[in-house]
């Protein structure tokens, strides 16, 4: 019943994801759970929430992975798509099925970017998550995922706030993380669901990043495609966002027309537009703008320890802790290897520079080719 080919860069147990009686469980335990603990868990304050934010391939999760391994940071886990509505009652069963040998904890390379390690508990964006207020990545009539300070939807609000206070409450953390390059078209409404929100956005030469993005899409689907199992486990079950097309902007239309043209083009427009929104945002929301902070990857490669340090300074979680796992990250992290073009690539790097160019302008690479 749990047969599963064994896929690169995916923990043993994957093809959980998708089995029927699993995912009753977190219908069927999610009003119990959330009755049960709201006494313990609406009385945790959603204090001060960090949101790593930045394009695709920019050194998002490797802050994630740095920030979230503090010890009072929690965050949402790589399974918690799975059992969103029931949180600690799929932490604990987890367990179990690790216990049983069903599921591997080990840290293995990430799917999307083998230079990190990750296990099923590690920090996750979940967009599906953040899909169930209506914006849906994986919805076809949705065509632009921007949400503004306008939007409004209570019924997910309250949800929301009640799972992220559950997780907190079962990794018995303070302080809630969640790193996700989406959140560049959400910033806004993020902001105005949590006002005292700290939010560390990350850029890399985009040219670099675009090939980079580019790259790692031709990597998953290789790996994917051949295994039926594993694309519905990766897309339906895990509601992993890796494999999906393009992210949905407001020119959305016309980041699928250059995708056709050819795939690095859809890209490069899509890290434009995801950009250009956050940067409206930005100018037009002066309060949001003061709980900012911009670093590059470049920057964060080069010297980890002082940008580390003006990160955890940001986010007010400056302590010895903090230094340890800077020290610590400090010997760890390398510059990515420069994306060398192919002739096929190198072809379309001048048709990206002129699309990156007006978002590329305000972090400061303009006129640059990787």
């Amino acid at each position: 019943m749990f047969s599963e080919q064994a896929i690169e860069g995916i923990p043993r147990g994957y093809s959980l994801a998708t089995h029927r009686r699993l995912l009753q469980l977190n219908q069927v335990a999610a009003w119990p759970e959330r009755i049960v603990l709201t006494p313990w868990a609406g009385r945790i304050p959603i204090d001060r929430p960090i949101f790593v934010v930045g394009p695709f391939r920019s050194g998002t999760t490797a802050l994630e992975q740095i920030l979230s391994s503090h010890p009072t940071v929690g965050v949402f886990w790589f399974y918690t798509n799975v059992a969103y509505l029931a949180p600690v009652v799929g932490y604990y069963f987890l367990h179990l099925l690790s216990r049983l040998g069903l599921v591997d904890m080990q840290p293995q390379p990430y799917l999307h970017n083998p230079r990190l390690a990750f296990t099923p508990l590690s920090a996750f964006e979940c967009e599906w998550v953040w899909s169930q207020a209506g914006k849906d990545l994986w919805d076809p009539h949705c065509t632009d995922l921007t949400t503004g300070a306008d939007f409004l939807n209570p019924e997910f609000e309250r949800m929301l706030r009640s799972i992220i206070q559950r997780h907190l409450l079962v990794q018995g953390r303070r302080r809630f993380l969640n790193k996700n390059p989406i959140h560049l078209l959400r910033l806004e409404y993020l902001h105005k669901l949590f006002p005292d929100a700290r939010f560390v956005y990350i850029v890399r030469d985009p040219v670099e990043t675009v090939l980079s993005h580019y790259r790692m899409v031709q990597r998953i689907a290789a790996i994917i495609q051949p295994h039926p199992q594993a694309r519905l486990a990766v897309e339906s079950g895990l509601h992993l966002d890796v494999l999906t097309p393009r992210i949905k902007t407001q020119q959305y239309a016309e980041t699928l027309a250059l995708e056709q043209i050819h795939p690095l083009l859809g890209i490069a427009h899509q890290w434009r537009m995801m950009n250009l929104t956050a940067q409206a945002s930005l100018r037009t929301n002066q309060a949001l703008g003061r709980q900012v902070l911009q670093i590059t990857y470049e920057a964060l490669s080069r010297d980890p320890a002082t940008v580390l340090a003006q990160v955890w300074q940001f986010v007010e979680l400056e302590d010895t802790a903090a230094a340890a796992i800077t020290t610590h990250a400090a010997g760890q992290l390398t510059p990515a290897p420069r994306a060398r073009p192919t002739v096929e690539e190198a072809r379309w790097l001048q048709a990206v520079q002129e699309i990156v160019a007006p978002a590329a302008a305000y972090f400061g690479y303009a006129g640059k080719i990787g």
